[in-house]
């Protein structure tokens, strides 16, 4: 589910030493050997892969990024690489409902930690076999927890991680001099008492941004404050068995109404970014326009370049303490970040081309692809040797690679990706209404929106059906 970029650096590599996750140095950028493209000769077919299109920001970079990828596979195996895209995740569940039920559509298709149980569900992807996941390199040569979103286990990994996106706080250090801040908060409270004197103190700027009208971002606000009170766990969204959506909790609408109040309660967001979307959000960010972003990626650190926020731009983990407390409520968990990245997944259809896909993937997994979506999209390697690369690149990622450490899983249950989508659409009404109604918030019209999420979603928790053979 590409959308935007991130990154990490050593401290990551000795956490996974520290939890048994070594990565063998036999696989990517282990040896020149383990590192080199597919060597295949297959002129005149074609491979087509699905994934995010570019837009916003750094549209151009995720055009090179492509582009990239394309002429490494035509050199590799002298086939041709085309891309297909999704704008959205109801776009891109819609793609993938459509070409498994055809059984014809994209060779490669590129899912999010949300979809994994999604696709297990349509029984068109297998599991890659041992034999398939040694010409990537082995399971060992990956982080270890950019695996859990590969499959429901290990023996059912359908996915292949390629990159990582986990999310921190984005601020503007040199606002937070003015108004005489010596650190990021770490409360919500805080965020909103440090957003307000920055305003107090420097003129024609915002707090913070929001972006409740992003086809990806609100939900992830959302479950990350519901976390911190404790009612995000995705047993609660959704049970065990996948058969049972509630998003209707008083921490839900607790969480929804606290996003919203940063512009209509507190008004440190601007009145404007209750219609922005990601790709406004970062305009107004490197535009100086606002302090703080709360769901940031490394992407910044390539859009700030050339803007008034270069020289300026401040990143730490996001804040967990609820905004009147002082404490983690009872059963409230830290969440920092999501366990975010993107992964391809072949559609059993595909089989067709032989090992292309496989060799795609290959290319993608390389020391110098991942070095580059680094230094084109600012996205987290998920290989030792793609780690190893980036380091030596750029060492400036710890806010990251804490964020990642402290990481929680949503759902693997199919109905999740509805969830998620159920979700997006309340939170745009909502945002839509409180336009058309003068910023005046309404808990009854919140709350519909969300229980008519929950119905939305609800017809699709059919629990975990086995994959067809």
């Amino acid at each position: 589910m590409r959308k935007s970029p991130n990154a990490t650096h050593r401290p990551f590599v000795v956490a996974c030493l520290a939890t048994g996750t070594l990565l063998s140095l036999s696989v990517y950028g282990g040896t020149a050997r383990a590192a080199a493209a597919p060597k295949r000769e297959a002129s005149g077919q074609t491979l087509e892969v699905l994934d995010g299109a570019p837009s916003g920001a750094n549209s151009q970079d995720l055009k090179d990024y492509y582009n990239y990828l394309a002429t490494r596979f035509k050199k590799a195996t002298g086939a041709t690489l085309t891309w297909d895209y999704y704008a959205s995740s109801s776009e891109e569940t819609s793609d993938i409902e459509t070409a498994t039920i055809s059984g014809s559509g994209p060779d490669v298709i590129s899912y999010g930690t949300s979809f994994v149980g999604t696709l297990w569900a349509t029984g068109d992807f297998a599991p890659l076999a041992p034999g398939q996941w040694a010409q990537l390199g082995g399971e060992g040569s990956f982080v270890k927890s950019e695996l859990a979103d590969s499959g429901l286990k290990p023996s059912e990994y359908i996915g292949v991680p390629y990159d990582a996106n986990p999310y921190v706080l984005a601020y503007n250090t040199k606002y937070f001099q003015e108004a005489g801040i010596p650190s990021p908060p770490k409360s919500w409270g805080q965020l909103v008492a440090d957003a307000q004197k920055i305003q107090a103190k420097v003129k024609g700027v915002y707090g913070v941004g929001i972006d409740p009208e992003d086809a990806y971002d609100p939900w992830k606000n959302v479950f990350f404050y519901d976390a911190d009170l404790g009612g995000a766990k995705p047993w609660e969204w959704i049970n065990p068995a996948g058969t049972k959506v509630d998003l209707t909790t008083p921490q839900m609408e607790q969480a929804v109404k606290f996003y919203f109040a940063l512009e209509n309660q507190f008004h440190v967001a601007p009145p404007q970014s209750v219609t922005w979307n990601s790709s406004d959000l970062k305009s107004a960010f490197t535009g100086g326009k606002v302090a703080m972003v709360i769901l940031a990626e490394y992407d910044y650190e390539v859009l700030q370049k050339g803007t008034p926020l270069q020289g300026h731009l401040g990143f730490a983990p996001l804040p967990t303490v609820p905004y009147g407390d002082t404490a983690m409520p009872p059963n409230g968990i830290p969440v920092s970040t999501i366990t975010s990245g993107e992964y391809w997944a072949v559609p059993k259809y595909a089989s067709k081309l032989g090992n292309l896909a496989l060799d795609f993937e290959k290319i993608s997994l390389t020391p110098q692809a991942q070095l580059e979506d680094f230094k084109l999209l600012g996205e987290m390697p998920v290989t030792e040797g793609g780690i190893k690369a980036v380091e030596a690149y750029d060492k400036n990622i710890v806010p990251f690679v804490k964020s990642e450490e402290d990481a929680i899983a949503t759902s693997i249950a199919p109905v999740w990706s509805y969830v998620e989508t159920g979700l997006l659409t309340a939170l745009h009404n909502i945002g839509s209404y409180l336009v058309t109604h003068g910023g005046k918030w309404d808990s009854a019209y919140a709350a519909a929106q969300l229980k008519q999420a929950q119905g939305a979603a609800q017809i699709h928790a059919t629990g975990f059906p086995p994959a067809k053979s």
